[in-house]
């Protein structure tokens, strides 16, 4: 029998240094942009000195999903050094430019 391998989670969360660093993967739906919110909320409230949210490793967004990024950006806004996107070419860049057009 071959082994399945492990869904990853839609969001991981770490820390680097004085940040907390929210990795995206696969797709940005309603319900990541949910969960997101939801990880932003909890991160803030340990009262880093940032958020960055890495979009590199996405694959996919919906317009719901993409609208979870502004609300992100809303809840980091009294960090000292705010909220911050990791993006390259794809649909992580994408999702970011169509959440702010």
């Amino acid at each position: 029998m071959t082994p399945v391998a492990a869904r990853r989670a839609p969001v991981t969360v770490r820390t680097e240094g004085a940040a907390v660093v929210l990795e995206l993967s696969d797709a940005l739906d309603p319900m990541v942009g949910r969960v997101l919110i939801d990880a932003v909320a909890s991160a803030v409230a340990t009262a880093p000195e940032r958020v960055d949210i890495d979009l590199r490793s996405l694959m996919s967004w919906t317009d719901e999903g993409a609208r979870a990024l502004v609300r992100c950006r809303e809840l980091c806004r009294d960090l000292p050094d705010g909220l911050h996107y990791r993006t390259g070419r794809g649909a992580g860049r994408e999702a970011l430019l169509a959440a702010y057009a």
